[in-house]
């Protein structure tokens, strides 16, 4: 089973690398609350197939392809 970053993946590795170095969390972030999340942990940047509904706070975007 494959699975994507976990909060404590991102804020150890926030903990143990230099500021200079960004993080990407990927993986499960489909919410805007799972996304300030992984920003706060330490995250700069995320993976996710759901940036419309991170973004406009709706939790019902469907995983429709464009």
């Amino acid at each position: 089973m494959e699975s994507g970053a976990t909060l404590d993946d991102v804020k150890l590795m926030r903990e143990k690398l230099n500021d200079s170095i960004l993080i990407k969390a990927s993986g499960g972030i489909r919410d805007q609350k799972t996304a300030v999340e992984f920003i706060e942990a330490g995250a700069s940047r995320l993976g996710t197939s759901s940036s419309v509904a991170i973004v406009t706070g709706d939790g019902s975007e469907s995983s429709s392809t464009y």
